[in-house]
């Protein structure tokens, strides 16, 4: 009974809705621009350097907010693979932001893995980004960035079906609605 109600909550807690996140990312919702948008680096599961601002104003980017104790996550990460595999060529970059802390970090790039994730997956164990774009910590928490640097959206949570929706708003914004 008590893995059953600790489960429920934990699975509303990674799944909240944004109505629930708290004060917006930087620039949302279309407002500033591409200079105002807060930059980071990070290391990707792989040992290379991601830098944000080396794909802000030339990419579409969509980054996804997770942690491999979040199921919710777990189960969004394959259909944003998808995504990225369909439409990098015509200038999508997907990255994939652990937010595990030094005592699960072990695990990202296993999962990673076992997920058959090709677009970037960058380690964010000192919360840089997290504190730059996703202040209450949900997990998962999907923002979406267009080709001008301006945060079109952002959302937490995640359920079966919210891929359509999100491929929809990546398209249109690629030009290929």
């Amino acid at each position: 009974m008590f893995r059953t109600i600790f489960f429920a909550l934990f699975v509303t807690a990674c799944a909240a809705p944004t109505s629930q996140v708290g004060d917006p990312p930087p620039a949302a919702a279309g407002g500033g621009s591409a200079a105002e948008l807060p930059d980071f680096t990070l290391d990707t599961i792989d040992g290379e350097r991601f830098r944000l601002s080396d794909h802000v104003g030339k990419e579409v980017i969509v980054l996804s907010f997770w942690a491999t104790w979040c199921m919710p996550c777990l189960a969004e990460l394959p259909h944003l693979e998808e995504l990225y595999q369909a439409e990098k060529a015509q200038g999508l970059v997907v990255v994939a932001v652990s937010m595990d802390e030094p005592t699960s970090v072990s695990e990202v790039g296993p999962t990673a893995r076992r997920l058959g994730l090709t677009m970037p997956v960058v380690l964010d164990t000192e919360q840089r980004a997290v504190r730059l774009y996703n202040r209450a910590r949900s997990a998962p928490f999907t923002v979406i960035i267009d080709r001008g640097g301006r945060i079109v959206s952002s959302s937490a949570g995640y359920a079966p079906g919210d891929e359509e929706a999100l491929a929809t708003q990546v398209r249109a914004l690629l030009g290929g609605a």
